[in-house]
């Protein structure tokens, strides 16, 4: 079975940088093949994995909304241009959700885009979701089934405030959701422990500022490549994925 794992915060919170080690760490784990989707429409997740940037998948809803009828049936049209849009890599797929709905109504379309992005999920051992600052592609219910929804925070008033929201409005749209999780990030020496009790998450993991990644983000380096050591962010999340999401049997 597939583990899906989701990564939602607020923006500028880090969490296209916290998806990316989650990548990694799966990697380094033996989890693989991996498939990674960008569901933020400021898709910058490819750049952090070394990849090209994938046509967005947004944009299937008006192209076949206006090419009603035809010689293949739509779910084949669709299923056939969600695989043409799939950015490939040695380690890491990615899949960029692109821009929101437009006015309209798009619900026949969104079903089967839903039906093909399951179909090629299936494939993979696991999926990593970089949503955008918000819930929007949790909110369509683009996943059907998240095993673990990592909420990325700061331990600011505001961090905190936004995690909090996160949090509620997965339980206010019944998410399908295995375990909720908090990710705090450049927690500069501020406990887990209280951001927990104040939120009632389990922390994950608490990840300390780490020159190493903007440098090696600058040098165009895949976040893939990062040799275990060099980063404690990085193998922060190598653990954490190790201990919590993957358990003992990994």
């Amino acid at each position: 079975m597939t583990l899906r794992i989701a990564v939602a915060g607020k923006g500028g919170v880090g969490k296209t940088t916290c998806s990316a080690l989650l990548l990694r760490a799966l990697a380094l784990s033996g989890v693989r093949p991996l498939l990674a989707v960008d569901a933020d429409p400021n898709a910058n997740l490819h750049q952090l994995l070394s990849l090209p940037l994938p046509e967005g998948l947004g944009s299937l809803r008006e192209q076949q909304r206006a090419a009603a009828g035809g010689a293949v049936p739509l779910t084949d049209r669709i299923a056939s241009e969600v695989e043409r849009r799939l950015s490939e890599g040695d380690t890491v797929d990615l899949i960029a959700m692109g821009r929101g709905e437009g006015p309209g109504c798009y619900c026949y379309v969104n079903n089967l885009l839903r039906e093909a992005l399951d179909r090629i999920e299936g494939g993979y051992r696991a999926v990593v979701v970089d949503n955008e600052a918000g819930m929007e592609h949790l909110s369509r219910r683009s996943a059907r089934r998240i095993d673990h929804l990592v909420l990325v925070g700061d331990p600011s008033r505001r961090g905190i405030e936004a995690v909090a929201a996160l949090r509620d409005l997965a339980a206010e749209l019944a998410l399908s959701i295995g375990k909720t999780w908090l990710l705090l990030n450049r927690p500069y020496g501020v406990p887990g422990r209280a951001a927990t009790e104040t939120l009632g998450l389990p922390l994950l993991a608490a990840l300390p500022h780490d020159p190493r990644l903007p440098s090696w983000e600058n040098e165009g380096r895949s976040f893939l490549d990062l040799p275990p050591g060099e980063s404690p962010a990085a193998d922060a999340v190598a653990d954490a994925l190790r201990t919590f999401l993957l358990g003992p049997a990994a």
